[in-house]
């Protein structure tokens, strides 16, 4: 009898601990399957994956129905809806990135920003889906995207550009027209110290135009219809037109004869009155040279000069400034006497000059002269 109470009693334990362990076996797949279901639940209500995959579309597709309309609707006067369209597909290429908005609500609403190149060219608006409420069981809502916003404003860049008042500006190919002008009358460098004593002197203006997405051909026309690059480490003596030939030669002869006569009246050379005759044939008379010539005449006089030789004289240049005038750059070297300076009394000089002179009946006259460096 007792060996049949202990086989009874090992029984039993066995069958306990099978039910035991089958419960545990239950209870432990269940619980697992709570936390399945909650991890599965939470990486559904991450917000970030929505967007992830919005940017990774966007990025695959690089174009949509609202990127198409926000193009066509952003000025671009001078490029096509083709044009602008190539050219965010190239920038989106590039990569796109997201960050969320500062101006986010937070709680079931989110914003964030796309970026491109480091510039903000949409916005997304988030939700909570609700129609997902019945199908979660910890209240983990996924997210989809109730909004959609695109501005490329960023991306416009600007053309400025200041050329003569008489050419013309291309912006792919499209001419600018004066309401584009920002800026007019402005003065050329070369020529700041005449506009107050001549009319109709050359003027420049300054074109800009801001709705350029993207990059932009720039063409600029002078007054011939030819294509002209600005060379930006020149002054505006690269828009004067040249002189002819025949003009240069004109006003060559006049500055050799001119010149040989000033500087003997300047030096003191022989009797004052007479010299200033001889150059009175050269100059307007009245003119501001004129004048400063006769407010000189007597401090000549003192003058101990033996002689004056001009040994060369260089035109460098001449600008028509209308009209018959013309402001003509001149260098000359001279060799001045003077009694007991050194062994031979010489002392050499080289001068640079602008001097404006008039022609009328084919006469030139000078009227200021300005000595430079």
């Amino acid at each position: 009898m007792a060996r049949k109470k202990k086989n009874s009693g090992r029984k039993t334990y066995f069958i306990c601990l099978s039910i035991y362990v089958i419960l545990l076996i239950v209870a432990s797949g269940f619980g697992l399957n709570l936390v399945w279901q909650y991890a599965e639940e939470y990486e559904n209500s991450r917000v970030q994956n929505v967007v992830e995959d919005y940017v990774a579309n966007l990025s695959q597709n690089l174009w949509d129905d609202s990127i198409a309309e926000t193009i066509a609707n952003m000025p671009h006067e001078v490029q096509t809806d083709e044009e602008c369209a190539e050219y965010v597909k190239e920038m989106l290429s590039s990569g796109i990135t997201y960050r969320r908005s500062a101006s986010s609500e937070g709680g079931t609403v989110v914003n964030y920003e796309l970026l491109c190149n480091g510039n903000v060219f949409g916005k997304l608006g988030l939700v909570e889906d609700e129609s997902y409420a019945d199908q979660v069981r910890f209240g983990l809502l996924p997210w989809k995207v109730f909004s959609e916003e695109f501005d490329f404003n960023a991306l416009y860049t600007s053309v400025k550009v200041t050329v003569p008042s008489s050419y013309e500006v291309y912006l792919n190919d499209v001419k600018l027209g004066p309401e584009y002008i920002v800026e007019e009358g402005i003065k050329y460098d070369v020529l700041a110290d005449y506009y107050d004593q001549f009319e109709g002197l050359p003027t420049k203006v300054t074109y800009e135009f801001d709705n350029i997405i993207g990059t932009v051909d720039t063409k600029i026309l002078d007054d011939n219809g030819d294509v002209f690059v600005i060379d930006e480490t020149q002054d505006d003596s690269q828009f004067i037109k040249d002189c002819s030939q025949e003009e240069l030669d004109k006003l060559s002869n006049f500055m050799a004869s001119f010149l040989d006569r000033y500087f003997r009246f300047i030096t003191g050379v022989g009797d004052p009155m007479y010299s200033y005759e001889q150059l009175a044939q050269y100059m307007e008379l009245g003119s501001e040279l004129d004048e400063r010539c006769k407010v000189n005449m007597d401090g000549l006089s003192w003058s101990h000069t033996t002689s004056v030789r001009v040994d060369s004289t260089t035109l460098n240049g001449a600008v028509l400034l209308g009209d018959g005038y013309y402001l003509v750059d001149v260098s000359a070297s001279t060799t001045v006497t003077y009694p007991g300076k050194g062994e031979t009394g010489e002392v050499s000089n080289d001068q640079s000059m602008k001097i404006i002179v008039k022609e009328t009946a084919d006469e030139i006259r000078a009227l200021s002269l300005d000595k430079y460096a």
